[in-house]
């Protein structure tokens, strides 16, 4: 029990690193599109790796497979590349805290009416408030004076309801691929038809343009830390660990430990300008901000 707590705390710390390693790929490469497609090329390579060792023991009956299903693929490649846009504007903090919002609002409203093929779970009253929390701590974290200010070419307010928006794309991400490993028996290869049908949408985005061959043409011309090849295998290690531990420690813990290691590991990479990010420091504001989210997930999810 208690690896699995390390290994899904782990997964949380992985997903700001990814968000981080894949910003600074574009800032050498020059656009989010060309970094989250050679984030998902090497992604999609590790998970069938992993796949082939971990295939179902039955064929799946794939026509059993409503078309909602099939749509994780998109809502990731929209997801990762937000997230590479979101980073230099908002920084660690924002950029985790942000789409935590979003993912508990949506998912509330997907267990509540059953969509996307969930079990339909009563709105508790001890949910609500925790919503409620987890709201007043994330604007405590991330209202700031300058809210309306230029940002990267855009209102920072606009990019801060992207981030909220870009956490409602994930859980829906969430529902559509593990109700497709469930169907299939097999949460997997679920993640590897995702990753692929990711980098096929992204094939289509990238290599037709002339602007993007050109930037991809950099992966091999300009020098740069080997650790900017890592996000897609970061990526590999947040399914497989998701798909891992959820059945045995159940979703309600992994997504609060998840959690923690996410706002853990993002006020780290702010505090310490990690992986070449802007500082931002730590005030009592955003740590309190960041410890009601916490409060929050707990009376939600547990």
């Amino acid at each position: 029990m208690i690896l699995l707590l390390l290994l899904v705390f782990l997964v949380g710390v992985s997903m700001p690193v990814q968000t981080a390693v894949n910003s600074r790929l574009q800032n050498y490469l020059g656009t989010p599109l060309s970094a989250s497609f050679v984030s998902f090329c090497v992604g999609t390579l590790l998970v069938w790796l992993v796949t082939l060792l971990w295939l179902p023991p039955t064929p799946p009956d794939y026509g059993a497979v409503p078309l909602f299903a099939w749509t994780g693929g998109i809502t990731g490649m929209v997801c990762v590349t937000l997230f590479i846009l979101l980073f230099p504007r908002l920084g660690g903090v924002q950029t985790v805290l942000l789409p935590i919002l979003g993912q508990i609002m949506t998912s509330m409203l997907i267990d509540t009416f059953g969509w996307m093929g969930m079990e339909a779970k009563p709105l508790s009253t001890g949910r609500i408030i925790g919503c409620l929390i987890a709201i007043a701590g994330v604007s405590l974290a991330v209202i700031r004076k300058d809210t309306e200010k230029k940002s990267g070419g855009g209102s920072l307010l606009l990019w801060q309801i992207i981030g909220i928006l870009n956490g409602a794309l994930i859980s829906i991400q969430s529902a559509a691929n593990g109700t497709l490993g469930a169907l299939i028996q097999s949460p997997a290869l679920a993640s590897a038809f995702s990753f692929t049908v990711s980098t096929i949408l992204l094939c289509f985005l990238v290599l037709p343009s002339s602007k993007e061959r050109a930037a991809l043409k950099r992966i091999f011309t300009v020098k740069r830390p080997w650790w900017t090849w890592t996000g897609g295998a970061i990526g590999v290690l947040i399914v497989v660990g998701f798909a891992v531990s959820a059945p045995i420690l159940g979703v309600g813990l992994m997504t609060v430990v998840s959690i923690l290691g996410q706002l853990v590991f993002s006020a780290a990479i702010d505090q310490a300008g990690l992986f070449g990010a802007a500082k931002r420091p730590l005030t009592f504001q955003k740590v309190s901000g960041i410890l009601l989210v916490l409060a929050g997930s707990l009376l939600i999810y547990l």
